[in-house]
């Protein structure tokens, strides 16, 4: 969070529309999950500074169809204006590609299990998919050139209701993560994924009683995955629930995601 505000005074110059050097590719970030994901970040207790989009950022519709400013599109307004990690993720991204356009497509639904509605040919995960290729499509239409720059996942817990569940999380992760790079063409896109939270295993109201075998799941598959990046999330605090991370924790966990997806962009080799 302090690394945050100390970037903000340089993020302010790219607040409103974009002016961006000629020719640069689009850099298109793919977010998915569940509540986590969808956020309980409440825009109210964002510092002004955070409210205001930098300029090279937008988000799209998916309902409208059409590009945004972070939390003005009709998912956002549907939930109150509350957030998840794209907010600071945003702001990290657009400090360090200044003069690229940064396309955040975000797809998430509370209480959605990978289980049963994230594998492909599943709901959520045709409708993610959907999501971005129609966001590609729009950005290709208007002359741009774009890249699939990676993804960005917070989901597990409505998988640890059932140990069912729990045991095909890690091979249903990796069948997962493996269609979506088939699909972008991307066989090494760089993924950040928030490991569920240890705060599930006190009182809530719902059942997680199998935490931490979806825990051990996802330590797994980025153990096996070396363009994977796990972030554990035992230090973020949450609502009374113990289940959805609060304003603070989601800044928090967007920030890190940001760094590890630098770190991860960083290593790549340069496209011929």
């Amino acid at each position: 969070m302090n690394r945050l505000r100390r970037l903000i005074p340089l993020l302010l110059g790219f607040s409103g529309s974009f002016v961006l050097a000629a020719g640069k590719e689009v850099k298109v970030f793919l977010l998915a999950g569940q509540s986590n994901m969808d956020g309980c970040g409440r825009w109210e207790e964002l510092q002004v500074e955070l409210q205001k989009t930098p300029g090279n950022v937008k988000i799209w519709d998916n309902r409208d169809a059409k590009w945004m400013e972070l939390g003005r599109d009709s998912t956002a307004i549907a939930r109150n204006l509350q957030f998840g990690p794209e907010i600071a993720f945003a702001h990290g991204l657009a400090k360090a590609y200044p003069d690229h356009e940064i396309a955040l497509v975000k797809t998430s639904a509370g209480g959605t299990k990978l289980h049963t509605q994230w594998m492909p040919g599943k709901g959520m995960y045709e409708l993610f998919t959907r999501n971005y290729r129609n966001a590609v499509a729009d950005l290709e239409k208007a002359g741009k050139k774009c890249e699939i720059a990676g993804m960005l996942w917070m989901q597990g817990e409505s998988d640890s209701e059932t140990l069912e569940m729990a045991n095909a999380y890690e091979a249903n992760l990796k069948s997962m993560f493996r269609d979506v790079r088939e699909k972008t063409g991307k066989e090494h896109l760089p993924i950040v994924m928030g490991r569920i939270s240890s705060s599930l295993l006190k009182k809530t109201p719902w059942n997680f009683d199998h935490a931490a075998v979806v825990q051990k799941a996802q330590e797994a598959v980025a153990a096996a995955d070396p363009d994977v990046s796990i972030i554990h999330t035992d230090h973020l605090s949450t609502l009374k629930d113990n289940t959805h991370f609060d304003t603070k924790a989601e800044l928090t966990l967007g920030e890190e995601m940001a760094t590890r997806m630098l770190q991860a962009k960083a290593k790549e080799k340069p496209t011929p």
